[in-house]
């Protein structure tokens, strides 16, 4: 039987970080739910012990270096270090110009999705490499391949891809695998929030998917959760899409021959 493993997952609670640690409490790991709002941390970690498995709650804000710091020492204290980083804590961003960000947002966003998970992969980073053994999923995006009008979320996004092919080319001598996933469209609170406000076109988002679907967090954290696994045990430096197929399907749909003359939409 397997040894269980200590896992930590920042912004678990909600979205694809809910989802995620409830993947790895599935699995027998032990799950720290590590998330600003001590509430929706408390009740995914509540949601895993009920379903038999193992979790607890840690308030943390990433923005906070000093806040970091102290939930990966006290892991190390409680169960002797880590295994398992995933770092889902992040923001959305609305659709805007340059022209109006709002830089105080800019910042905010840059603090919490870039600064944040730098500051985690080091705190947790050099306690693996240190221990010679460990393994670092970060969440990078679709928007960190193409141009998107968000204007902090995805530069900071695409700094998460090049950061997590340098770090694991920094911790892999010391036994660490660092790699990231890229989502697409998830179906997340946070994005049904800004389809009902009118934010998102879920029609569009819809004709952007190869599979014509919009992908659910549980499909992020199954992602995760394989990259973690030994299965993927040579595997690192990466950012794997799970996107539905948006990267294929968007510029197919964009090139200017399409729909052929012929086209009939309900022919198999």
């Amino acid at each position: 039987m397997n040894r269980r493993r200590i896992v930590v997952v920042t912004g678990g609670g909600s979205g694809i970080g809910r989802a995620t640690a409830k993947r790895f409490g599935e699995d027998g790991d032990h799950v720290v739910v590590a998330d600003i709002n001590d509430a929706g941390a408390t009740a995914v970690a509540e949601e895993i012990t009920a379903a038999g498995g193992s979790a607890a709650p840690f308030t943390v804000d990433v923005a906070q270096d000093s806040e970091v710091d102290a939930l990966a020492g006290a892991v190390e204290d409680e169960h002797g270090g880590t295994d398992v980083l995933v770092t889902c804590a992040g923001l959305l961003q609305n659709v805007t110009s340059i022209r109006n960000m709002d830089m105080a947002e800019h910042d905010r966003i840059w603090d919490v999705n870039y600064r944040g998970v730098y500051v985690c992969c080091r705190d947790f980073g050099r306690r693996m490499a240190a221990r010679g053994t460990g393994c670092i999923v970060n969440i990078s995006s679709t928007s960190a391949l193409a141009a998107f009008p968000l204007h902090a979320y995805a530069p900071a996004k695409a700094a998460i891809s090049h950061l997590t092919s340098i770090l694991a080319s920094d911790l892999g001598p010391h036994g660490v695998r660092v790699n990231a996933v890229i989502p697409g469209y998830v179906l997340t609170e946070q994005m049904q929030a800004r389809i009902d406000s009118g934010h998102r076109d879920e029609e569009a988002m819809l004709r952007q998917s190869a599979l014509g679907r919009i992908v659910l967090p549980a499909e992020i954290a199954d992602g995760i959760h394989f990259l973690c696994s030994d299965a993927a045990r040579a595997i690192t430096g990466i950012s794997m899409p799970i996107d539905g197929g948006w990267l294929s399907r968007v510029t197919y749909v964009q090139h200017p021959g399409w729909p052929p003359k012929d086209w009939d939409p309900d022919a198999v």
